[in-house]
């Protein structure tokens, strides 16, 4: 019944069928013998596996389009199985295996049964998705059950009843003619959940899949007296043990932040695992520290609407109260939080569920499909959502504000941060984490040119946004003459050494990354100070603006990469770890300011 799941209505009236692809498909790379052999399931433009399979059911009469849903589900089922099976086959096991027929009969069953129970007890969907205030928009459909009502309306159980004797046709025909095709993808489904792996070639597997469909067909039977209001127990089935249902959230973000266990193997950087403890943290306190298997597409949603409810920024007392009892809290002050910035978040719990599947630790749980994929993400309003540059007001307001004109140093600003981060960024194009994790030892110079650079890199603690994030970018003139070296000589004068910090009054925020509570700073300053109101325009438009600089300076997209630290295009780009010293030199010499700089000049403060 589940195949009802599956079907919509157009707007037009007509009925569609569309089922999203395992995720082993979904969006991967088809290759050439692939697209040939399943044509329906390949974008011919990308050549990748299509995310969702879409079919119009051609009627725009409810009960025949249920019924052609349901052979459309068989048909899709069989297709992506067979899809996954050409994509990465597995090898047909030789020897018997310890199956007991009778079992996996009786638990097919048993799950048939319950979820007709569910169908029973739950009714129409529609009391769910809408309230009764949106329902009293559209007085001219017909009456939805309220959400605390039990059991169906009379027209869901008349057609509930009227489907059911075609379904039991259609597996009573196949269990005559001994012919299970018609329950190879719920075989699969059962097999995979004791971790029993077989070829359907195999005499093991035709032997399990007659008794899968033997189950359906004792189950349908059953429901049918239910129909008729006879009592039909549910059987009552062992609970799956923990080995079934995965890991629990926090062990799989365990495994996660851990990396694999070879040199080199890819660990998700500091920031990262910050943010991902975070959202395990707010998941935890909304439903419990859950094993993968047990959570739901709906849980994920349920999640997620809570975090999209919470503000961007909060003070520090509310930030600690637990999930369920913040959002009871009158938040209507705050900054609401951006979709993309709770995609980000859902995003991260995807990343830790899927690394969890890739390592085998879901291979029992029947059916799974990970809950926090694409499909519950958030649309996002890209034109709305950009970060703008920075034009030529901006920067003179910026420059011409208090911490350069009368060489003050607010609370907040971290002392020289508040002079020098908005300088660096303008003209180098450095993230905000990047500069602020800097040390006094990674502002220095090269033996050869005795060029003064950034080295930007994962040592001494650093972390980095990507791999490509890794590079080394000369140090500009301008920053050279206003007075950066010159301030790093009064560091190591006043008692620092090559390891520390080349920024001491910048401190981390609890938890949070050394940038994070001088970026709030910067943003209340930008907006009250410096008078630029236009919120797509933030610290990072710096670099925005430093791209900018660089086409105007035609400078080639391969080498303002470089200098940025964006991948680029291309394998090729990654070997000889990019460009030397000398031509980054001589393409950042070449990048101008769109504002005249020439009166900044960095003062010792006293102390």
């Amino acid at each position: 019944m589940a195949a009802l799941s599956y079907m919509q209505r157009r707007a037009s009236g007509t009925y569609e069928f569309r089922k999203r692809l395992p995720e082993a498909l979904a969006g991967k790379p088809a290759p050439s013998h692939i697209r040939d052999a399943f044509p329906d399931l390949v974008n011919p433009k990308t050549q990748r596996f299509k995310r969702e399979l879409v079919r119009s059911l051609a009627t725009k009469e409810l009960k025949q389009a249920k019924r052609r849903d349901h052979q459309e589900a068989l048909k899709a089922a069989r297709l992506f199985d067979a899809a996954v099976e050409a994509l990465t086959p597995r090898a047909i096991v030789a020897q018997p295996v310890n199956l007991d027929l009778k079992q996996l009969s009786d638990d097919v069953f048993a799950a048939l049964l319950a979820e007709d129970e569910a169908e029973r007890t739950d009714g129409d969907d529609r009391r769910y998705l809408q309230t009764p205030h949106e329902r009293a928009d559209w007085p001219d459909l017909a009456a939805v059950p309220p959400s605390t009502q039990m059991g169906m309306s009379a027209d869901h159980a008349h057609m509930y009843g009227e489907l059911l004797p075609v379904f039991e046709d259609e597996f009573r025909t196949a269990y005559a003619r001994r012919d299970p095709k018609i329950v190879y993808p719920e075989t699969n489904i059962a097999l995979k959940a004791r971790g029993i792996y077989l070829s359907k070639s195999s005499p093991e597997f035709q032997k399990a899949a007659l008794a899968v469909l033997e189950a359906h067909v004792r189950a349908y039977d059953a429901m049918k007296k239910r129909q008729r209001g006879e009592i039909i127990p549910t059987p009552v089935v062992a609970e799956r043990s923990a080995d079934e249902l995965g890991p629990k959230l926090s062990k799989a973000l365990a495994s996660w932040a851990a990396g694999g266990s070879a040199h080199n193997a890819k660990r998700p950087n500091a920031n990262t695992v910050t943010e991902a403890e975070q959202a395990i943290r707010y998941f935890k306190e909304l439903h419990g520290d859950l094993r993968l298997g047990e959570i739901t597409r709906e849980k994920a949603r349920e999640f997620r609407d809570a975090v999209a409810g919470v503000p961007a920024a909060l003070p520090r007392d509310l930030r600690r109260l637990p999930l369920p009892e913040l959002l009871k809290r009158d938040l209507s002050e705050f900054k609401p939080r951006e979709a993309t910035t709770v995609n980000k978040i859902v995003q991260v719990l995807g990343g830790i569920v899927s690394r969890a599947e890739r390592e085998g630790f879901l291979d029992k749980v029947p059916g799974f499909v990970n809950p926090f994929g694409k499909a519950i993400r958030f649309s996002v309003d890209n034109h709305q959502t950009r970060r703008k540059h920075f034009e030529k007001l901006d920067l003179k307001a910026i420059f011409a504000s208090p911490v350069y004109a009368n060489n003050e140093r607010p609370t907040g600003g971290g002392g020289e941060a508040a002079f020098w981060f908005p300088l660096i960024s303008l003209l180098s194009g450095m993230r905000l984490d990047e500069i602020a994790q800097l040390r006094i030892c990674d502002l220095r110079q090269d033996e050869d040119t005795k060029r003064w650079y950034f080295d930007i890199d994962r040592t001494g603690g650093r972390s980095t946004k990507t791999n490509s994030s890794i590079r080394h970018v000369p140090l500009h003139r301008e920053l050279k003459r206003i007075g950066l070296l010159r301030y790093r000589e009064t560091l190591l004068k006043r008692g620092g050494n090559l390891e520390s910090p080349l920024w001491p009054d910048v401190d981390a925020e609890g938890e949070r990354t050394r940038s994070s509570a001088w970026s709030k700073w910067f943003g209340r300053y930008l907006r009250s100070t410096c008078g630029v109101a236009d919120t797509a325009k933030v610290f990072h438009s710096f670099r925005h603006t430093f791209k900018r600089m660089t086409r105007d300076a035609n400078i080639s997209e391969e080498m303002h990469d470089a200098l940025t630290g964006h991948s680029g295009r291309g394998v090729g780009r990654s070997y000889g770890k990019g460009f030397s010293l000398k031509p980054l030199a001589v393409a950042i010499d070449s990048v101008k300011a769109p504002v005249d700089l020439g009166a900044l000049r960095w003062e010792m403060q006293r102390r």
